[in-house]
């Protein structure tokens, strides 16, 4: 990651971030650790060679998932965890994650889909073509992706920003994981013209090229090898402003 705005970035030499760039969920991380001008210590994992099973890591983290995220002794291995502990902890500002009751519950309602909608369905369409030799995204897993950009473009209706005038912690998670599906399933500017526009105004964010572009194009190449078709990660959001 790297400098993203005119103020410095505050050092954490007592945090660690092990990741992966491919993984929309270490994305997430990183783009929240930009978004908040914060530096800690980040040690990339090769998912490819079992390096997330090693003996380390397991003791940190039985799922033997990513990311992982150590503060002295305290470790969290969710990001919408990370995000909001980091947030809460060194983050002086009530724009990403709101202090009021009111405001901090509609973010953590978004986090919230994203764990327990949009992820899922993410990996449902992913997995079985980086693992299990498939070669192509199911209609099933279609219809469910697209039901999802189907919510997101209502909730985007009038506003610019999934929870209203101001971006959150909820729109960087989102976007790690819709930008992902993107790749899987194409959003259509037609059918969601919101979030299309959405989409665009979070790449516009700094912490977007710098924590997100990268291994979303990782992502792009592996699934284009297994599908055997030439796969970007860059979009072409039209729109009318």
């Amino acid at each position: 990651m790297g400098k993203v705005g005119s103020k410095p970035m505050a050092t954490l030499k007592h945090c660690t971030l092990w990741k992966a760039d491919r993984s929309p969920s270490c994305r997430a991380v990183m783009m929240g650790l930009d978004a908040m001008n914060i530096s800690i210590t980040e040690v990339d994992v090769d998912i490819d060679k079992a390096e997330h099973r090693a003996q380390d890591i397991v003791a940190m983290n039985p799922f033997q998932t990513l990311p992982i995220f150590k503060d002295r002794e305290l470790i969290l291995t969710d990001s919408h965890s990370i995000n909001t502990y980091l947030a809460a902890r060194y983050h002086n500002c009530n724009k990403l994650l709101p202090r009021d009751p009111g405001g901090r519950a509609v973010v953590d309602q978004l986090l919230l889909y994203n764990c327990g909608v949009l992820q899922p369905r993410y990996r449902a369409a992913a997995d079985p073509i980086l693992y299990e030799n498939c070669r192509f995204v199911l209609p099933d897993q279609i219809y469910e992706i697209e039901s999802s950009y189907s919510d997101l473009d209502g909730i985007l209706s009038g506003r610019p920003w999934l929870t209203g005038s101001l971006m959150t912690l909820a729109d960087i998670s989102i976007a790690a994981t819709v930008s992902t599906m993107n790749i899987l399933v194409p959003v259509d500017k037609k059918k969601f013209p919101n979030l299309i526009r959405w989409m665009y105004t979070m790449s516009e964010e700094s912490f977007y090229s710098t924590a997100n572009d990268k291994g979303l194009e990782e992502f792009a190449r592996r699934i284009g090898k297994f599908l055997n078709v030439e796969t970007s990660s860059k979009i072409c959001y039209e729109f009318v402003k």
